[in-house]
């Protein structure tokens, strides 16, 4: 299996629409919207040229599809965790160089396989770590295939806030213990 990374781009809107709308992500992934081309290209347009706009500021976002053999299969995308606060904010004191992410599979056949830990790994290894000293994550609760997942590529829960677990990686190829003290 070979997993690559492609930049977002607007001929891969078509498969985000599809994507947004199966099932397994919907449950998990904007779930009060129905997603149309003209929300896809309104809110994933600045994507494709590597920003977000946040209250009219535009911050940095990269944004990426996901290949296994050069089909594609889901979306991945990284940005620094402060760029957008959370709210209610965050009361957990977290590390000061700190990615986030997010991610789905998208196709069908491509789910429950070992394919998102591998891409999340292998993405962050590649994107996050040259650039951050850890990567954040906050799955809700019930998530249990993000969590499994997450935990699988180095991840460790340090609190839980609301419904939503915190977990963090230590963004270091040689060792993937975290020493964060709450």
């Amino acid at each position: 299996m070979n997993i690559k990374f492609e930049k977002l781009m607007r001929s891969h809107f078509p498969l985000l629409l599809k994507w947004l709308e199966t099932p397994h992500v919907k449950a998990w992934w904007d779930q009060d919207i129905q997603w149309s081309m003209e929300l896809i290209e309104e809110k994933y347009g600045p994507y494709v040229n590597g920003y977000k706009l946040d209250n009219g500021e535009a911050k940095k976002l990269q944004a990426y599809i996901i290949c296994v053999d050069q089909t594609p299969v889901g979306y991945i995308q990284l940005y620094n965790a402060y760029d957008f606060p959370r709210n209610p904010p965050l009361t957990t004191a977290l590390p000061a160089s700190l990615a986030a992410f997010d991610i789905f599979i998208g196709e069908s056949d491509y789910v429950n396989k070992g394919i998102g830990t591998s891409a999340l790994q292998l993405f962050l290894d590649q994107y996050a770590t040259p650039n951050f000293e850890y990567t954040f994550a906050d799955p809700e609760i019930d998530n249990i295939a993000a969590i499994k997942t997450y935990t699988k590529a180095g991840f460790k829960i340090v609190d839980t806030v609301n419904k939503e677990l915190i977990m963090l990686r230590k963004n270091d190829l040689t060792s993937q213990n975290i020493n964060f003290q709450l």
